[in-house]
C-alpha cells in the first residue's frame, strides 16, 4: 500500500514538473506567447509566434511611448509603437517572418517616434515557430 501511494505521488510530481517546465511529448500544443517583465517603465509586450503578431503597451503616463524593438538571427528587425498614451489597451503589429527561427526583442520608451531610446526592459528570446 506505502509503495503505491509512493509511486502516484511521484509520477505526480514528475507530470507536474515536466508541465511546468514544457517538457513533454510532440504531442503536446507549442506555447506561442513570449512576453518581457510586466511591470517595465518602458512597457509591456509580447510575441505570438502563431501569425507573427506583436502586441505592445504602455505602462506609465510619462508622455512617453512605448516601443518594441526586434531583430531576428537572420538579420530582420522592425519596430511597434504604442503612441495613444499609458493604459490605453495594446497596439498589435503583424509582421511575416520565417519560421524556425529566433526573434530577439526589448520595449523602450521614446519622445516620439525618433527619440532616444529610455528605460530598456529586458531582452525576449522567442521563437517564430513556438516551443
Amino acid at each position: 500500500m506505502k509503495r503505491r501511494v509512493f509511486a502516484t505521488i511521484a509520477s505526480t510530481t514528475i507530470l507536474t514538473l515536466l508541465a511546468v517546465f514544457g517538457i513533454g511529448s510532440a504531442a503536446h500544443a507549442k506555447v506561442t506567447e513570449f512576453c518581457n517583465m510586466p511591470f517595465s517603465k518602458a512597457g509591456f509586450a509580447c510575441f505570438y509566434s502563431d501569425g507573427d503578431w506583436f502586441k505592445v503597451g504602455d505602462n506609465y503616463a510619462d508622455g512617453l511611448r512605448a516601443v518594441v524593438v526586434w531583430v531576428t538571427d537572420y538579420g530582420r528587425r522592425g519596430e511597434c509603437h504604442d503612441a495613444d498614451g499609458a493604459s490605453n489597451g495594446y497596439t498589435w503589429c503583424n509582421f511575416d517572418l520565417a519560421e524556425d527561427r529566433i526573434v530577439f526583442f526589448s520595449v523602450v520608451a521614446r519622445n516620439g517616434a525618433d527619440g532616444a531610446d529610455q528605460y530598456p526592459s529586458n531582452v525576449v528570446l522567442a521563437y517564430t515557430s513556438g516551443r
